[in-house]
């Protein structure tokens, strides 16, 4: 059971990291809303729901796979390890003309992470900077098998190691 919280936590983690991401990239990449933590598990078990449903009721229902759309949009759901949406990312930000985030890791962490995020962490953000910069290029290793489990292996042990720091999950208030 403790491991499933864990993995819960790490998800919403990876959501608060892209959500940060995204809204200092800002424009077309901007989300709408941050969702505190009590509204994004509420969301996240209505996708699960509903895609549950696309699998398992007859007949199937088209507006239910547009809402599971729209949920896994506002979650930023698989955002971190689904290559096509790294790659939809990825391109979106090069469009914009990069950011300095996505060139040096000490500015993703300065950048993304709360300066108590940043001094709870051994190494000052760099490890977080690390394997969200180790999830981004398993988009560009999509195109070829070998390279793509060389990424996958190398975020998995990444992710292994990462442990749970965003200020609302360790100190215990609401994001």
């Amino acid at each position: 059971m403790q491991n499933g919280v864990l993995e819960l936590q790490k998800e919403y983690q990876d959501y608060v990291m892209a959500w940060r991401v995204r809204k200092l990239l800002g424009a077309k990449l901007e989300p709408t809303m941050f969702l505190p933590l009590a509204l994004y598990a509420k969301k996240r078990l209505e996708r699960q729901r509903l895609a549950r449903e696309l699998v398992t009721v007859k007949p199937f229902r088209l507006e239910n796979l547009s809402r599971v759309d729209d949920f896994t949009n506002q979650l930023c759901f698989g955002m971190w390890r689904n290559p096509r949406e790294i790659n939809d990312f990825l391109s979106a930000v090069w469009r914009r003309g990069g950011h300095v985030i996505f060139e040096h890791p000490t500015e993703f962490a300065a950048q993304i992470l709360t300066e108590t995020e940043r001094s709870r962490l051994p190494e000052r953000g760099a490890e977080v900077a690390a394997f969200y910069m180790a999830c981004l290029q398993v988009g560009a290793a999509a195109f070829n098998p070998d390279e793509m489990g060389v990424a996958v292996e190398r975020v998995e042990r990444l992710a292994a190691e990462l442990p749970i720091f965003i200020d609302g999950l360790v100190m215990g208030y609401e994001l």
